[in-house]
């Protein structure tokens, strides 16, 4: 029995190299990257909740997200930022909201009547920002009147750190449990090294099968072919 593949081998090869490709894929260890965090601020009628921000969690590239949940009737919110950290408004170098209102109409399917209208707001912090506090202000406008509220963000260094000893601990030849550690992570290794030598023997022994049933079917084809024209 002849396991037919395709009928050329040149058709054959990039079947061979895409299988190769994908299964190395499976042996690249995956890259771990900052996930960008979004924090609500919710805006009330008596203020915003929770004003202050000084979690370290909040670092650079991460999101302020701005809702409007003041229902009071007659009232509007503008929200402005002070990206530049000067400690004064300046439409040009900082960011400003536009009018929140705490509900949109819609229409029957759904959209926005009114296309400015807006319930909430966000502000996305580069990912290289200056680390540091940031004011942000809030101004309540009902029935005509504004008030401005005065609260401020702290952004944190987005640093990377990978688990390490800590301060007191031991390490090192001569601490408890070191010896034994040591000799689980050699195990540990030797069978993930054992491992993907063993599936990358897999993969190149099929690729080679593969290789070599392609180059047959293209023998036997010429030979048939020439057996047809000699027959002619």
């Amino acid at each position: 029995m002849i396991w037919r593949l395709p009928n050329a081998m040149g058709k054959g090869r990039p079947l061979i190299l895409a299988g190769l490709l994908a299964m190395a894929s499976l042996l690249v260890p995956a890259s771990f990257a900052h996930t960008q965090q979004t924090l609500t601020v919710i805006l009330t009628d008596k203020g915003v909740v929770a004003g202050n921000i000084t979690d370290p969690a909040f670092v650079q590239g991460n999101i302020a997200w701005f809702r409007m949940e003041d229902s009071t009737a007659n009232t509007s919110m503008v929200i402005r930022v002070d990206v530049d950290m000067n400690g004064v408004f300046n439409a040009s170098e900082d960011f400003e909201s536009p009018t929140l209102t705490h509900t949109c109409e819609l229409d029957e399917n759904g959209s926005l009547i009114d296309e400015t209208c807006a319930v909430s707001t966000k502000y996305a912090f580069d990912l290289n920002a200056t680390v540091g506090t940031y004011n942000f202000w809030v101004h309540r406008t009902h029935d005509g009147n504004e008030t401005v509220w005065n609260h401020t963000i702290m952004v944190h260094k987005d640093v990377h750190q990978e688990d390490g000893p800590s301060p007191g601990d031991c390490f090192g030849i001569g601490c408890e449990g070191d010896e034994q550690n040591l000799s689980e992570n050699e195990g540990g290794t030797a069978t993930t090294d054992e491992s993907v030598i063993f599936v990358l023997g897999i993969v190149s022994l099929v690729g080679m099968l593969a290789l070599t049933l392609s180059i047959r079917q293209e023998r036997m084809e010429r030979r048939e072919e020439k057996s047809t024209l000699e027959a002619e």
